[in-house]
């Protein structure tokens, strides 16, 4: 939904700007009108929102659930594939992104982003074992995953043109999966070299799988960070989120989340940094 345009003459400019303000406040008087707020996820990026015991349970989710007992409503997640999430948004079949969603450069043009809540800068994850790559410089001739239409995808695809474009060895396979799991099974099955993914997902996976992988930098040079995505004209809902994440920043509660889900804290600015990915 964009700005309306009101043909009736007569109308005075204070006319034209109330009504502009009354659709950007739509989304959000909708959600409290309907007692529900719908939040589009991908229930398989761990620890962002997952499924347990036949329930999607994660960071973003309480994050979620939080901002729903605010507003007075429920929360209700859809879980979607990743490469069609942002089209279901555009076309109003959830209200909001809370998806562990990167803030690029791109997205940015499409979506309103708030302001970040955990860091999504890209590592690659590489069997404990492997010594032949030792940063993102050594990418050239290897087999890489990531998961279709994600930041790291991006990342892989413009780090192999620039390497072809100066005559050297880009990567051998970029190979995308629908779901992130898949790529580590993979890793894991010496089908990949490598995998691409954001710093905070990657602690959660070595974590939970001891022994079996490491990380290693050098395939980004802008920090990235994550933020809950809305349409471009969902300004007062958009307000709303950006006054609750800096509340739960000054309160030590999104910290708290943090310790719960990932085992440490990440600082995150309040604005979205001018230099995106």
């Amino acid at each position: 939904m964009g700005f309306r345009s009101f043909a009736i003459a007569g109308f005075a400019t204070i006319g034209f700007l109330a009504a502009a303000s009354c659709a950007h406040a739509d989304t959000l008087d909708d959600i409290k009108k309907r007692g529900e707020m719908i939040v589009g996820v991908e229930a398989a990026y761990v620890p962002y929102e997952f499924i347990k015991d036949g329930q999607i349970i994660g960071y973003d989710i309480d994050i979620g659930n939080r901002f729903a007992e605010r507003l007075g409503v429920k929360a209700k997640f859809m879980d979607t594939q990743w490469s069609g999430i942002i089209a279901a948004l555009l076309t109003k079949k959830f209200d909001t992104v809370l998806s562990g969603m990167t803030i690029t450069k791109d997205r940015a043009e499409k979506l309103n982003f708030s302001m970040p809540y955990a860091e999504a800068s890209n590592l690659l994850l590489i069997r404990a074992g492997e010594t032949s790559i030792q940063s993102g410089a050594d990418m050239g001739g290897k087999k890489v995953g990531a998961q279709l239409g994600s930041a790291g995808a991006n990342i892989l695809t413009e780090w192999d043109k620039t390497q072809k474009a100066a005559g050297k060895p880009g990567i051998a396979d970029i190979k995308l999966y629908e779901h992130y799991p898949e790529a580590y099974a993979d890793l894991i099955n010496k089908r990949l070299d490598a995998v691409i993914n954001s710093m905070s997902t990657l602690m959660v996976v070595m974590k939970d799988q001891p022994g079996l992988f490491k990380t290693v930098g050098g395939v980004q040079d802008i920090k990235a960070y994550f933020g809950m995505a809305f349409r471009k004209d969902d300004t007062a809902f958009l307000k709303f989120v950006n006054e609750q994440f800096a509340e739960m920043k000054a309160s030590g509660e999104l910290s708290k989340l943090q310790m719960k889900w990932f085992g440490a804290t990440m600082d995150t600015p309040n604005v979205i940094p001018t230099v995106l990915p």
